[in-house]
């Protein structure tokens, strides 16, 4: 898989048990799944690590390596977003109004993330899906303006996948090469079995 940049990303919100897509107010869109596209100014990074185990361990035995197993999966991702809204932000990593502000919730909440990457070399798609996990807000570093630039902050967030109930692991890749590739609306069907597609917008409150 030769790939080059970021073409897309989606995360969305799920029950907490991770079997269904929190969708309309309680979600991130009405069909549950929200694109980091331009309305959110891009992802900038989206680094995967953890797809595989760790290392190889080795057993010895009768001086010689009888047998090696990998470690346990531990799959993550640090994901940059350019300009993600308050309240988006604060669903994603479990915030909560208290009074005219937001405080952090006990519970994280059970999320998801897709990360779509182009090919260098064909006009194909690898998709990176995580159907269940966890987002932790990333630190904030504010430099100063100067005289000749400005220094604009991004919102930086960890994710650390779990065990999805409907995939029964934790990730899934998708290549647009597989001979058995369809569409990406079949994709989210076959990972949210409760996926509808309908227009992405985040959800604002609208006024009384």
């Amino acid at each position: 898989m030769l790939l080059h940049g970021i073409n897309t990303a989606w995360v969305g919100i799920k029950s907490q048990g991770g079997k269904t897509l929190q969708k309309g107010d309680t979600g991130l869109s009405q069909s549950g799944l929200l694109e980091l596209d331009h309305s959110v100014l891009g992802v900038a990074s989206a680094e995967l690590k953890g797809l595989d185990g760790s290392k190889l361990e080795k057993i010895s035995g009768n001086n010689s390596i009888q047998f090696s197993y990998a470690d346990p999966l531990n799959p993550t991702c640090a994901l940059t977003v350019n300009s993600l809204s308050m309240d988006v932000l604060a669903k994603l990593v479990g915030m909560e109004k208290q009074g005219g502000g937001w405080q952090m919730m006990d519970n994280k909440p059970t999320a998801l993330l897709i990360v779509k990457a182009p090919s260098l070399v064909t006009n194909d798609f690898v998709y990176f899906c995580f159907p269940s996990g966890n987002f932790l807000m990333g630190d904030k570093k504010l430099d100063s303006d100067s005289d000749s630039k400005k220094t604009p902050v991004t919102d930086s967030l960890s994710f650390a996948a779990v065990d999805d109930p409907n995939i029964n692991d934790m990730y899934r890749i998708y290549s647009t090469s597989d001979s058995d590739w369809k569409d990406e609306q079949t994709m989210f069907k076959e990972l949210f079995p409760d996926y509808t597609a309908t227009t992405n917008t985040i959800n604002t409150p609208q006024p009384k």
